[in-house]
């Protein structure tokens, strides 16, 4: 039995956030500007939320039993509640746009951490975050920043102090929604550079060999597939590495690769918010002085895992084309002592910048058990391949980086190593196997082969390949008085065919489409007919036949449309009443929701059914590039005084 030394991931710090999901799109906020000065001094000064830190040499004490919990935040003593509805500033300026400003502050903590159970952002609006001296400031954050789940998550401020600021457009369809449940603060100074830079940014051993030296020359490829995570649990927050997949299909599934011990350095790993950076290097040989760009993708499902050869598959959420990866392929040919002849990997230990290691002799199959130690197990015999680098190391943060043999295929995935830091040297790195992950797992679920092999063909190797380019066509369903409506069913067709629901949020997307080819889109929903009818919309109704009281809005008058006929009669009533008598179970033509594209518009709006009604469908001819703004209005056939609930 081995036992290994300074081989587990330690955890890592929060970060300034910049990626799908989280996209940051630059800019000041308003409150910087010369012209709003005026505005923002009149205002006056800006609340200023407090809460109490802990018990640190309790915090401490704790710690010191569970090493491996490496903890540099905590969440404040007391319960938090944020909201823009409820606490803060508005200040309105000139243009019509109002800024909502607040102040969050934890005495004597070195930097916060902000985490949102709720951001929808709509267009027109931003959020910042920044430092009082102004020296820090991440955002603009909008509404492509946001998540379907509504999670959001912003770290580190740097100092005790984070302002927020958010804008919202004079044109913004509807209110945002901001709250904070949950502020951690850094009580550790091992989560901030004394100048107040993230650690992981030259963090570091300086023997670590840069991704852009010549020994990466020959892996420009594969290095794009290759990405830093950064994980989120509920006790804290870690660093990990690992690669985009291949699959047989040749698809943009975006499967990765990482170590299974990964989601075990803390608590209750939150994958929804796990972070993956991808093209975060130096670029040339040198350490720059400055932090290089990143992108970044927010948020993944954990899809299969075993710990015997120490390997989890992750899905990431969607890969912005833009970003140019590379689904690294594999080898599962049964391992020998000379099938991996010489073997490299790229990583990002400590969570720096991207950095490559080589081993020039063979990998060898380990024959003993490794003992991991604490919570991390012992490994089986022959599970694992050793290498040993004779140019670069890896370091705590360099787990889950693939390995690849002389043929660029990943043959493994980091499990551990010693390391000597003093010397800079490794004795031994040990990468669980491949061809075992394969298909030694029992189910899906604890192997690989389900997923990287959809067709079925069991080949022994698979080549990489660049993300192949697709479209996707996504958009938002409201009622037509503006409320999100979840839940919706919504039909593709054409070139493809699928069915999917609109979120919370009343959004939808189709991802990895075709393109040049035409589509479709049609949303639907005929449930609970009663759903906001009653009587007060049949005396509504009444008056607007009477010419008494004529409804406001187009909408309405579609809205009392009970029977199809694309006009508002009598028999309109008739039929409602029946329905809410419960003598029929549904309208007797048409569904209990009417949808029409968001662009729909009526030469007169008094009178909607002249000239037809337009289809409710949304046609895409040769699609080449993203539709995100495939959006319709729903109407609720018999309720015209627009109190129907929008996800019945």
């Amino acid at each position: 039995m081995v036992l290994l030394y300074r081989f587990l991931p330690i955890l890592g710090v929060f970060l300034c956030l910049k990626g799908v999901a989280q996209i940051s799109e630059g800019g000041l906020p308003p409150s910087f500007l010369p012209e709003n000065a005026a505005l923002f001094t009149a205002a006056g000064a800006v609340q200023v939320l407090t809460w109490k830190g802990r018990d640190l040499k309790q915090v401490l004490k704790e710690d010191a039993a569970y090493p491996e919990r490496s903890r540099f935040a905590i969440p404040v003593s007391d319960e938090v509640s944020i909201s823009s509805q409820k606490t803060g500033q508005w200040v309105k300026l000139t243009n019509g746009d109002r800024v909502w400003r607040c102040a969050v502050h934890v005495p004597e903590a070195l930097g916060l951490l902000l985490l949102f159970d709720r951001l929808v952002l709509w267009p027109g609006c931003q959020l910042f975050a920044y430092s009082p001296d102004h020296a820090f400031v991440v955002g603009a954050y909008t509404e492509k920043s946001c998540m379907p789940s509504g999670e959001f998550l912003i770290g580190v401020v740097p100092g005790s102090t984070a302002m927020l600021e958010m804008v919202v457009a004079a044109n913004s369809p509807q209110e945002p929604e901001l709250h904070i449940n949950r502020i951690d603060y850094v009580f550790d100074p091992a989560g901030l550079w004394p100048d107040g830079r993230p650690e992981d940014f030259g963090e570091s051993l300086a023997c670590n060999i840069n991704v852009n030296c010549p020994l990466g020359q020959n892996w420009q490829t594969e290095k794009r597939g290759v990405a830093r995570i950064l994980m989120i649990f509920s006790n804290g927050a870690g660093w990990c590495s690992g690669s985009l997949v291949a699959n047989t299909a040749g698809t943009a599934e975006p499967y990765f690769l990482t170590a299974y011990h990964c989601q075990i350095i803390g608590a209750n790993p939150q994958f929804n918010l796990w972070r993956f950076d991808f093209g975060y290097e130096a670029p040339g040989c040198n350490n720059p002085s400055a932090e290089p760009q990143r992108y970044s993708v927010l948020g993944c499902q954990r899809i299969a895992f075993r710990e015997e050869t120490d390997f989890m598959l992750l899905k990431l959420n969607a890969l912005p084309a833009q970003y140019k990866v590379y689904f690294n392929g594999w080898n599962r040919t049964p391992a020998t002592n000379n099938l991996v002849q010489n073997s490299t990997f790229i990583h990002h230990p400590s969570g720096d910048i991207q950095k490559i290691s080589r081993d020039n002799d063979p990998a060898t199959v380990f024959p003993q058990s490794i003992n991991w130690g604490g919570n991390f197990g012992i490994s089986p015999p022959n599970t694992h391949w050793l290498v040993v680098p004779d140019q670069g190391i890896y370091q705590p943060g360099s787990s889950g980086c693939v390995l690849f043999d002389q043929n660029k295929r990943i043959v493994g995935q980091l499990h551990g190593g010693n390391l000597d830091p003093n010397t800079c040297t490794v004795s031994g790195c040990w990468f669980g196997r491949f061809d075992l992950s394969w298909d030694q797992g029992s189910t899906p679920s604890a192997r690989l082969r389900d997923w990287l092999d959809p067709l079925g063909t069991s080949p022994l190797t698979q080549d990489g390949y660049d993300q192949p380019t697709f479209v996707s066509i996504s958009g938002v369903i409201r009622t037509h008085w503006g409320v999100p409506m979840p839940n919706v069913v919504v039909q593709l067709g054409g070139g493809a065919t699928a069915t999917t629901r609109t979120d919370a949020n009343g959004r939808y997307t189709f991802s990895n489409l075709a393109p040049g080819l035409n589509y479709t889109v049609q949303p639907s929903r005929d449930t609970n007919p009663t759903n906001g009818v009653t009587t007060l919309d049949l005396s509504l109704t009444n008056r607007h036949i009477l010419a008494l009281e004529p409804f406001d809005s187009p909408w309405k008058i579609l809205a009392a449309d009970a029977n199809g006929s694309n006009s508002v009669t009598t028999l309109d009533l008739l039929d409602t009443r029946k329905l809410i008598l419960a003598l029929t179970a549904q309208f007797p033509v048409v569904p209990s929701w009417r949808f029409f594209p968001a662009t729909t518009t009526f030469a007169d709006p008094t009178r909607p059914f002249s000239g037809g009604l337009p289809a409710g469908i949304l046609q895409f001819s040769n699609l080449q590039e993203n539709v995100t703004n495939a959006d319709f209005i729903g109407v609720k056939v018999g309720d015209v005084n627009n109190n129907a609930n929008p996800g019945g």
